[in-house]
């Protein structure tokens, strides 16, 4: 008779965080992000979607993955070479980390592929096709060439690749040809070139004219291969073969404590270090001959074999969010059903006093207002600044910035104030990855218009989303606050979920007055009564109403813990979730990327459940409900659960304390807790499995009850 199998045990309780992060209980945040990218593919290929919406899923896929090579990989290879010295810096293995993230990459690639070929084929049976250089109809050679020859040609400059080339500063956005340049009558040395597709100048797709309802599409590249023979015209060659080729470099910015170097000054060399920096990935065309991809690797110093990513024809597919649709509805999924918010009905109309409804401020000061995008319209935040730039009683405006729109509403704003005489203070942050250089173009923008620039805190990068206008009322100045989860930025606003609380209440006005003071002196941290600050007091606050649930929980009472986040990968706090399941706290997590908690785990994360949602909308905004037994407390925030959120970045926590905004947030987690259409489990494995919706469940997809639930509030208001 065999022998019964031994129980299960459970692993045991690390006795540290440092202890944790090299235990099965902790997730690599790499491993992790890249189980969020998989949802994302999954997206981009679920046949629910229309073909264009399912490429732009897969756009958004690529783009993703060439910031995870630029920032995570190239920070993984920088810990390899540290050795055994990695283990100061609590992080896992990176060599274990390395290779399991190089095996899921390989995975996705394979399953993108897939989902690419499976849309295209899915437009071919409405009548839209992908034509190559080979496949042009004679009746559009002459349409092509037109084309090539009046708006590619001019910005094609070869760098034609021999002994003595130097390839080190090549770029690492763009895409390049590989053209290998031969005479097809007799023997001889080919040559080798390197084309840049100028998809910074051109557009990536372009649609030939439509006939007999046909309609076809030719990527630049094609375009480019077709007039190849134009372009190497007078050279001793008629053969001409070409091969997509992509390098990604590490694009970590480190700054130095020189303080004899301005800001301005380490921004601009980091940026051009950034162009410098160590290739981390090759991605190229299966098809590309082994001797010239020795060549490429040669010139380009990619030695290792981890560097190297065979694929298609065609790379960069984050182009593919401009796919065009033809202006057919029913290629893409419907677009965002936008609600006006309450505070906008009855503002029309009106004359400008102070009493009147017409006014912002007014409304703001009868109740506390939040805004949640992009289901309302960020043009509320714009109509405020607005608003106060005109308003003769306005004295102040004081904002952080960390991304900015490319043509910013908010930077206008701010400008005419400046000229309508109010002070405005902007504090810029000039670390903001990847846009470092349009914030400092910003930077000099405001103080040429005469805004007060801060340029950030030293040592620390400022992401707390702050904006704070001054108002003289009845001889006394009143505090006008809006704390969000989000930049003040109108084009993101469109397509990620935040919240913004515009607020009259002086407990939260004088705490962000307090934080503005410290953006002035930061050698003097802000003692707050109200709110919550990283680096200063955010483990404080966490740690106390964790220890609180536990608390609640051990007495019997309710206890339960509600985090919404982008992230959550630091070691204290997952081991304080585990701590508070074992003590029987309910946690109730909707995780959008990196998650390093490991649900279902006995003796650990029982009480843990986790959920990531990924729809057209990119969750981003930043909630946390406490149970507090049986009075639950409500926070917004800027900080996910990362290092650096609480030890490297200034961040704001900030209390909801109207009853109304409590039911709203209720009303909003509720609806995304339940979300059984694109919710996924986030399971011990993160096996991506869709929630399953019970027999007595009607589908609920939380990006379209949403608006449903704040058009019925309207409504309710309005009555």
């Amino acid at each position: 008779m065999p022998s019964s199998p031994d129980p299960i045990l459970p692993l045991p309780i690390p006795k540290d965080s440092v202890e944790l992060v090299h235990s099965p209980l902790f997730r690599s945040k790499e491993a992790s992000w890249l189980a969020f990218n998989a949802r994302v593919l999954q997206e981009g290929a679920d046949p629910a979607n229309p073909p264009v919406t399912r490429l732009r899923f897969l756009g958004i896929h690529s783009s993703n993955m060439d910031e995870f090579f630029r920032v995570r990989v190239a920070t993984l290879k920088r810990l390899v070479r540290l050795g055994k010295h990695y283990k100061k810096l609590n992080v896992p293995d990176p060599k274990k980390t390395l290779k399991e993230v190089n095996a899921l990459i390989l995975e996705q690639n394979a399953a993108s592929s897939k989902a690419y070929g499976k849309a295209f084929k899915d437009l071919a049976e409405e009548n839209i096709h992908i034509i190559t250089d080979t496949e042009i109809p004679e009746e559009f050679v002459g349409f092509v060439n037109d084309y090539f020859r009046r708006k590619v040609k001019p910005h094609i400059m070869p760098i034609m690749v021999k002994g003595t080339s130097l390839l080190t500063g090549l770029r690492d956005n763009p895409m390049y040809l590989a053209v290998r340049l031969s005479k097809s009558e007799k023997r001889s040395r080919p040559a080798h070139a390197l084309l840049e597709i100028p998809t910074n100048l051109l557009p990536r797709f372009t649609v030939l004219p439509e006939t007999d309802g046909v309609r076809r599409v030719m990527f630049l590249d094609d375009i480019i291969r077709h007039g190849l023979p134009d372009i190497f015209f007078g050279l001793p060659y008629n053969t001409f073969d070409s091969y997509a080729v992509k390098f990604t470099r590490d694009a970590e910015m480190e700054f130095d404590d020189d303080i004899t170097e301005s800001l301005y000054e380490k921004v601009a060399d980091g940026l051009r270090e950034r162009q410098l920096g160590n290739p981390v990935r090759l991605n190229y065309d299966a098809e590309l001959p082994g001797a010239m991809l020795k060549l490429l690797q040669k010139k380009l110093k990619l030695t290792a074999e981890d560097t190297l990513f065979p694929g298609g024809r065609y790379h960069n597919r984050r182009d593919l969010l401009k796919f065009p649709n033809f202006g057919l509805d029913h290629l893409v999924s419907p677009s965002l059903r936008q609600i006006p918010h309450p505070i906008e009905v009855n503002r029309e109309n009106g004359k400008n006093t102070t009493s009147n409804p017409s006014s912002l401020f007014s409304r703001i000061r009868k109740n506390d207002v939040l805004l949640h995008f992009p289901y309302h319209s960020f043009s509320t935040f714009i109509d405020l600044l607005r608003e106060a730039s005109i308003d003769p009683l306005v004295r102040t405006i004081q904002v952080t910035v960390y991304r900015l729109a490319e043509d910013s509403s908010v930077a206008r704003a701010l400008i005419a104030a400046v000229q309508n005489g109010k002070h405005v203070t902007v504090v810029i942050e000039p670390r903001a990855r990847f846009d470092e250089g349009q914030n400092m173009h910003y930077a000099n923008l405001f103080q040429e218009s005469g805004v007060h620039v801060i340029l950030g805190i030293p040592g620390l990068k400022v992401h707390a989303k702050l904006c704070l206008i001054t108002r003289a009322e009845g001889g006394n100045e009143r505090a006008y606050a809006c704390v969000g989860t989000g930049n003040f930025n109108e084009s993101t606003a469109g397509l990620y979920t935040d919240h913004l609380l515009l607020t009259a209440d002086r407990r939260i006005g004088d705490d962000v007055a307090r934080a503005f003071r410290y953006f002035q002196s930061s050698f003097r941290p802000p003692r707050f009564h109200h709110l919550v600050a990283a680096p200063h007091t955010l483990r404080i606050f966490l740690h106390k109403a964790i220890c609180n649930e536990i608390a609640n929980a051990q007495a019997g009472k309710n206890a339960e813990i509600f985090l919404k986040l982008n992230n959550l990968a630091d070691p204290e706090t997952t081991a304080m979730l585990y701590e508070a399941s074992r003590a029987g706290v309910k946690v109730k997590l909707i995780i959008r990327s990196m998650f390093s908690v490991v649900p279902d785990e006995p003796g650990h994360s029982e009480n843990i459940q986790a959920i990531g949602i990924v729809d057209g909308l990119l969750e981003h905004t930043r909630i946390f409900r406490f149970a507090n037994g049986g009075a639950p407390t409500y926070h917004i925030s800027s900080a996910d659960f990362l290092p650096r959120n609480f030890d490297s970045r200034f961040e704001i926590v900030c209390p909801i304390f109207a009853k109304p905004l409590q039911k709203e947030f209720d009303k909003y987690l509720d609806l995304q807790w339940r979300d059984n259409v694109k919710a996924r489990v986030l399971d011990h494995d993160l096996q991506n499995i869709y929630r399953k919706q019970k027999k007595k469940d009607e589908p609920l997809r939380a990006q379209a009850a949403i608006p449903n639930f704040l058009a019925s509030r309207k409504k309710s208001k309005k009555s």
